[in-house]
């Protein structure tokens, strides 16, 4: 069977989809709810089942492939694309949280802190422990310059993708850092990207713009999510309105042969 990967990180994940279990639909239950969220057995069941990837994926009949642990870095989530296996794959969809991050290339082990809330935990953590990936940490966050490194990521990333060319990609941009999609050094994303139109504008691929314009975040969509969080991460129903956008868009690519 055919199969579709999913890189990206919370927005893939489908963080905050659980909150909508009947579970939490009470007011007692939703104050149980705490950040960063602690999923359950049933609660993880509930957000494989009811993400957009688990939707476009049953629409496309394939197996589904989520693998969303890159925290919205498009350096990590490069990283693991090019260390998949993708024999058998048909879609790839690509999720950039943000154009820059707090990544660096050589990061992809799990026990490294990745989160810039997490960088800053063990940088203080008073441990006399792994100095030397310490004075590594240090000595990157002096150096690191995001222009420079998203750059390199950019030319890789599309490189990577011209080389998958019997792959169908799908690059959703999910937050707006400034990017000037008319940039030579951005443009060439545009063919590969879904549109949102949103009332401001009619030609936008940012997919939160659509999302907070028709209000379908957790917390316009939960009746009690004041007691957990604010949560932009998209809600149950917008999920599969974003999956209902994604499908459009494969479906016309896939009618007028323009992949």
């Amino acid at each position: 069977m055919k199969k579709s990967l999913f890189l990206g990180s919370s927005n893939t994940f489908g963080v905050g989809l659980h909150t909508f279990r009947d579970f939490y639909m009470s007011k007692h239950n939703a104050t149980t709810l705490q950040w960063p969220y602690i999923q359950n057995n049933d609660d993880w069941k509930f957000i494989e089942k009811n993400r957009w990837t688990r939707i476009v994926s049953n629409y496309l009949n394939t197996n589904e492939i989520n693998i969303s642990e890159a925290g919205g870095s498009p350096a990590e989530s490069l990283y693991k694309l090019q260390n998949t296996d993708l024999t058998n794959i048909d879609y790839i969809f690509f999720e950039f949280s943000g154009i820059y991050n707090y990544f660096d290339r050589y990061f992809h082990n799990q026990d490294y802190p990745k989160t810039p809330h997490e960088i800053e935990l063990f940088l203080t953590n008073g441990k006399n422990d792994k100095i030397e990936l310490k004075e590594r940490i240090l000595k990157w966050l002096v150096e690191y310059n995001p222009h420079e490194f998203i750059d390199e990521i950019l030319i890789l990333l599309k490189e990577k993708i011209e080389e998958l060319s019997d792959k169908k990609i799908i690059i959703l941009f999910w937050h707006q850092q400034n990017v000037n999609f008319a940039h030579p050094k951005y443009n060439w994303m545009t063919k590969y990207m879904v549109k949102f139109p949103t009332n401001r504008d009619k030609f936008n691929f940012i997919v939160h713009n659509w999302i907070e314009e028709n209000k379908w975040t957790v917390s316009d969509e939960h009746p009690f999510s004041e007691y957990f969080k604010n949560d932009i991460h998209t809600g149950l129903f917008g999920n599969k309105m974003v999956a209902e956008k994604i499908i459009s868009y494969i479906n016309e690519k896939n009618t007028t042969n323009s992949w």
